[in-house]
């Protein structure tokens, strides 16, 4: 009984605990489910979200690129990134975030674990390199994300050049409305983009007519070897540039202008911002410094230019009186040989006051045009000119000077501007041994240049001023001097094809070295040693002046040569003869009493015009030295201009070179 008391108290236990089974059972498939369906719900989400980053990832309207945090390769990036840097994805996949970055670019390991500590990025200013070589500006946020199970660095890339060049548009606009100088907005050929006022009031254009044309179209014909060589320049440098230009008004004004400006971004293109200030008064200035300082020279040289003339003089007097004493005596070859005297101090005492012009006077580029000429010549000359400066006649002596020379040394250039240089190279040396000293000069060639040195054993230039002496208004020696000589000296060398190079060393002295083109000698510079052809076909020649003895003169030397001349005194009487016979030249006076040369001129091209003849050759004949104008001698009829005094031989092969 009580076996069977106990079973069944078991069994009810059981019962009882199959009872609290079967409940957790309910209870844990319950839980089941829930948690189930709760998967089921995040996955669900898990894939919405992917799906979305995934969506967002290949259309958002801007660049995405995701990259290792610490090789910096791109893993991986969104369609626009490829498009907007000209890439494919693999091979944005085989680079990393420098290779797309514009050089010069820092700090990009320090802000990818500032994203590491700090979760995020804010927004940066980065230039990104596109494919095609472009730089674009871009502003770039960061920050930290799980990509294939690891962590990675994503960043997002909005463009900016638009807003760039709208800000730089606006500063551009802001300097061009403040700005007192002339701007200007050139492409690579030139063409004006955009101009400010002051550039239309300046050159006589509206902003409609200039944003029509070209750098090149308002440059001088003159200058347009400078514009194309400054393009060369401007682009081999790709950075600011610096030059000086003349531009032409709308009336035809040369203006010259200081060219300042740098390449720049213009509308997604590459363009040149040029400021240009007008440089007339500042070189009106110069030109009158450098003149008083011309003057200055001369005037140094002044006591020793007359003690030469009065030895000139003495010369002519006594070939004269010689002359004349053995003609009479019938002694004829002494005669002739105190003739040549007179005629070779003539000679030096025209080339002399010939110099004394070029020096003292301003010479614009239309009047004188280059030439070959020997240097060494020159060079005689400048040490003739300054030997008053050298080796004063009423002082001691306390400079020596000495000249090699090798031949051979013929230059093409402007002999004029040459001179000028060696004048002041020569005064600058010497100003440079106050105390006295030793000046050699040497001329020398090769087969490509020709070669002149100045040396002297002065004091040598300081260090601190090596680098500035071609400098304009540089100068150490105070109100004494206007800066300019070295200045002038350098622009002229280069202007005539040059180059000078300065060696100095303190207390021993300094020496410069010129160098110029090498010229062959026109055949042309050997006439003076020619002979004159008699009786070879008649030249009718007239000569108009009304100086009596100059006319005499020329009746007695043509005499017996192919050249039939006839004179007349006045304006008047050469009309009469010019109406009434045919001449193959004419030679004018400019001063005359009764009309001037240029009138003569103009009435012997209408005449010819008139009777519709070829034009007579007409040769202006002048001993003044004011610079006549071009355009109007052209206006005038004037083919040629002789000055005064020209050796009646000169005129000879000038006479046969306008008529041959």
């Amino acid at each position: 009984m009580y076996r069977t008391r106990k079973l069944l108290k078991q069994i009810t236990d059981l019962q009882e605990l199959l009872e609290v089974s079967e409940r957790k059972a309910d209870i844990l498939t319950n839980l089941l489910k829930e948690a189930g369906a709760e998967y089921d719900q995040t996955l669900k989400k898990t894939r919405v979200s992917e799906a979305n980053f995934k969506a967002i990832f290949e259309y958002a309207p801007e660049a995405i690129y995701i990259v290792d945090i610490d090789t910096h390769r791109i893993l991986d990036c969104n369609p626009f990134l490829q498009q907007w840097l000209g890439y494919s994805l693999n091979h944005l996949r085989s680079m990393h975030l420098e290779d797309i970055l514009a050089p010069g670019a820092n700090h990009v390991d320090e802000n990818i674990q500032k994203a590491l500590s700090e979760g995020l990025v804010y927004v940066q200013e980065r230039k990104f390199k596109k494919k095609d070589g472009t730089v674009v500006d871009a502003e770039v946020t960061g920050t930290i994300m799980v990509y294939e199970g690891q962590q990675r660095f994503m960043a997002l890339i909005h463009d900016i050049t638009e807003r760039k060049q709208i800000e730089a548009l606006s500063r551009y606009k802001e300097l061009f409305e403040s700005v007192s100088d002339v701007v200007f907005i050139n492409d690579a050929r030139g063409n004006f983009l955009e101009v400010n006022d002051v550039a239309c009031d300046c050159l006589g254009y509206s902003r409609k007519q200039l944003l029509k044309l070209s750098l090149r179209d308002v440059t001088s014909t003159e200058q347009h070897d400078v514009l194309q060589q400054m393009s060369r320049q401007i682009k081999a440098e790709d950075n600011s540039y610096q030059f000086e230009l003349c531009l032409l008004s709308r009336k035809g004004l040369s203006i010259p202008f200081e060219f300042q400006g740098r390449l720049i971004a213009y509308r997604s293109k590459k363009a040149f911002l040029s400021v240009a200030r007008d440089m007339s008064v500042r070189k009106k200035l110069q030109e009158t410094l450098i003149r008083t300082e011309r003057l200055s020279a001369v005037g140094e040289m002044a006591s020793g230019v007359a003690h030469n003339f009065n030895n000139l003089l003495q010369m002519i007097m006594a070939g004269a009186e010689a002359a004349q004493s053995k003609l009479e005596s019938g002694n004829i070859l002494d005669c002739h040989e105190a003739i040549n005297t007179i005629i070779t101090a003539s000679r030096r005492g025209a080339d002399v006051v010939r110099r004394i012009k070029d020096f003292t006077h301003l010479r614009s580029d239309r009047i004188e045009k280059g030439q070959i000429f020997d240097l060494e010549s020159l060079v005689t000359e400048v040490i003739e000119l300054t030997q008053p400066l050298w080796k004063p006649p009423s002082s001691p002596r306390k400079y020596s000077l000495s000249y090699v020379k090798k031949g051979g040394c013929f230059i093409e250039g402007k002999p004029s501007e040459i001179f000028e240089v060696l004048v002041n190279l020569v005064k600058n040396a010497l100003e440079a041994m106050p105390q006295g000293g030793a000046l050699t000069l040497g001329t020398y060639s090769n087969e490509e240049h020709v070669y002149f040195r100045i040396e002297d054993t002065g004091g040598g230039i300081p260090e601190a001023h090596f680098q500035r002496i071609f400098e304009p208004f540089f100068t150490t020696k105070g109100n004494r001097s206007s800066g300019l000589g070295l200045s002038s000296c350098y622009g002229i060398v280069k202007k005539n094809s040059g180059d000078i190079q300065v060696d100095s060393k303190l207390g021993l002295g300094t020496e410069f070295v010129i160098r110029f083109p090498k010229a062959q000698p026109h055949p042309s510079l050997e006439r003076k040693n020619s002979t004159i052809d008699e009786n070879d076909g008649s030249i009718r020649f007239l000569l108009i002046d009304d100086e009596i003895n100059i006319l005499k003169a020329m009746e007695m030397y043509f005499e017996n040569t192919e050249i039939d001349i006839t004179t007349a005194q006045t304006a008047e009487e050469a009309l009469l003869a010019i109406e009434s016979n045919h001449f193959d030249a004419i030679l004018c006076d400019l001063s005359m009493n009764d009309m001037n040369g240029l009138e003569v001129g103009k009435w012997v091209l209408n005449h010819c015009q008139e009777k519709r003849m070829p034009k007579i050759p007409f040769l202006l004949y002048t001993g003044l030295d004011k610079q006549l104008d071009n355009e109007k001698l052209q206006q005038s009829g004037i083919d040629c201009l002789v000055h005064k005094p020209t050796p009646c031989q000169d005129i000879y092969h000038i006479i046969k070179e306008h008529v041959i």
